[in-house]
């Protein structure tokens, strides 16, 4: 465990991928009284592409679904178990906290979050690195993944990406120095203070392989769990468990979320932090799983809710199903949708300005179909040999017999190719404009995207700064300092920051 003392980054990250022995959300499970509702015209919007028609649920979520939420949950149990010692307690010692090399913090302050997704393995064939990051465009950079073991142990998927990779450019040769992803981004860190980095733990491999359940089982494991944490100078933000499923997960997931915040209190006080340290989950928007967490009572404990209004269809759907729709189709080609979860977690009581809604760059492909709501064959277009059909936006083929359709009142686009019947589910920036208006108009408190990597790099098509110009650029953002200042870390090039600018980023054409 020793190699894994490292840049540690809190927060959440997941992304939903398809898993043959992963329950799916399913439009089976939406409630009728959520299905039938219709939507309105409620304005316009001007796009480059001309007048937009922005549409609106008619009617809030009804009272008996909103009932559901705050009364369908066991309780969260309070006490400690017995034989355990506080989960707030100070760490033993000064100096296992002072190997801490990266903790943000953060409070309710005036200002969008934009929170932008890194998954490690982009330095591979995708060839995107940290300083490729048009930092001004973030307020929080999640990076993942590492990984729950049954024995509690956290750890990186990929040691050599984090930690040890030295071709990433300018790489440090101190004798004991960080490398690779981390490396980068601390280096991020210091050069744009707006920056909060957040790691990310587990995800959809963590719930399939049973860590979560494992690991978190019992109030001792929960408890166990946090204060080794704080031994090994890891300190664990709250990742995705895709998803509670019964009674029981849902009180292992709340309880451990109750226990972590105790920890980052007790971490806050020993580091003098100016504001309580992030916490934050991604979460889902179907109806079964919403109703699967208990939002009451982690509302408690976190800081934001992360929804995540993506893989809502792909291959693992009954027919060719829109991807990513705010709102539900007529035609048989949504399952559930993002407008619909909003509504949910407004309903149990979460504020708008503590939830984020979270948009795609990458799209869903489907092969030997006829267009949206109609059967497939399976997977069509992939990328990075992906088997499930999940192109990434920068690569979508679009022109000639790839025709562009966007359906604004249901908030989604897609393109098809008559000739190969294949569709592909996706985000275009028209479609953006239309979800972040809606957004706005709501008070939601922040956006954000998986994954940085696959936009594209033109003023036109990139879709973050789509967003932002809608938002109303990057001076609209929250501004908040990240928490520097790591004198006693293991890592040479964390102590002293080593002047070695990253770079400028991506350039926008």
């Amino acid at each position: 465990m020793k190699n894994i003392l490292s840049s540690v980054f809190l927060g959440l990250f997941a992304r939903v991928v398809s898993g043959a022995d992963i329950p799916r959300e399913s439009g089976a499970d939406i409630p009728r009284e959520i299905g039938e509702r219709q939507i309105q015209l409620v304005s316009t919007i001007t796009c480059p592409a001309g007048t937009s028609y922005i549409y609106a649920l008619a009617s809030p979520i009804p009272d008996s679904i909103a009932s559901q939420l705050a009364t369908a949950l066991p309780a969260v149990p309070t006490s400690t178990p017995s034989g355990f010692q506080s989960a707030g307690g100070v760490p033993s010692t000064t100096a296992e906290i002072a190997l801490i090399s990266a903790l943000d913090s953060g409070c309710d302050t005036p200002g969008f979050r934009n929170i932008g997704y890194f998954g490690t393995w982009f330095v591979y064939d995708r060839q995107f690195k940290p300083s490729d990051l048009i930092v001004s465009q973030w307020t929080h950079l999640l990076v993942g993944f590492w990984n729950i073991g049954a024995g509690r142990q956290i750890y990186p998927t990929d040691p050599w990406s984090d930690l040890e990779m030295k071709t990433l450019g300018d790489a440090s040769d101190q004798p004991g120095a960080v490398n690779g992803v981390f490396e980068q981004v601390f280096r991020l860190k210091n050069e744009n203070r707006n920056l909060k980095v957040m790691l990310s733990i587990g995800g959809w491999e963590a719930t399939r392989q049973g860590a979560w359940a494992n690991a978190l089982g019992t109030p001792e494991l929960r408890l166990a769990s946090q204060s080794l944490l704080l031994k090994l100078s890891l300190i664990w933000g709250w990742t995705d468990w895709e998803y509670p499923r019964n009674k029981a997960e849902t009180i292992m997931h709340a309880d451990s979320v109750r226990f972590l915040r105790q920890e980052l209190d007790t971490i806050q006080s020993v580091l003098g932090a100016e504001r309580k340290l992030l916490l934050s989950m991604a979460a889902p928007v179907g109806p079964h799983y919403i109703k699967m967490v208990n939002i009451a009572e982690l509302n408690n404990y976190l800081d934001f809710f992360s929804l995540m209004g993506y893989d809502m269809g792909g291959s693992f759907s009954k027919v060719a199903t829109h991807a990513a729709p705010f709102f539900m189709a007529t035609d048989g080609s949504t399952e559930f949708c993002l407008a619909d979860g909003l509504e949910m977690y407004l309903a149990a009581g979460v504020p708008a300005e503590k939830i984020n809604v979270l948009g795609p760059i990458y799209g869903h492909s489907f092969a030997g179909t006829d267009g949206p709501g109609k059967p497939f064959t399976g997977p069509g277009y992939s990328l990075w040999g992906d088997p499930n059909g999940v192109p990434d936006y920068n690569s979508i083929p679009i022109g000639g017999d790839n025709v562009v359709f966007e359906d604004e009142k249901i908030m989604a686009s897609w393109t098809y190719n008559s000739q190969t019947r294949e569709m592909i589910s996706f985000d275009t920036p028209r479609i953006v404009e239309l979800k972040t208006k809606y957004i706005m108009s709501r008070t939601i408190g922040g956006i954000g995207f998986w994954a940085i990597n696959a936009d594209k790099w033109t003023y036109a098509e990139n879709l973050v700064n789509t967003a932002l110009t809608v938002l109303g650029g990057t001076s609209v953002l929250e501004q908040v300092n990240n928490h520097l200042g790591y004198s006693s870390s293991k890592y040479p090039n964390i102590r002293v920051y080593d002047g070695i600018k990253s770079g400028s980023g991506k350039i926008l054409v």
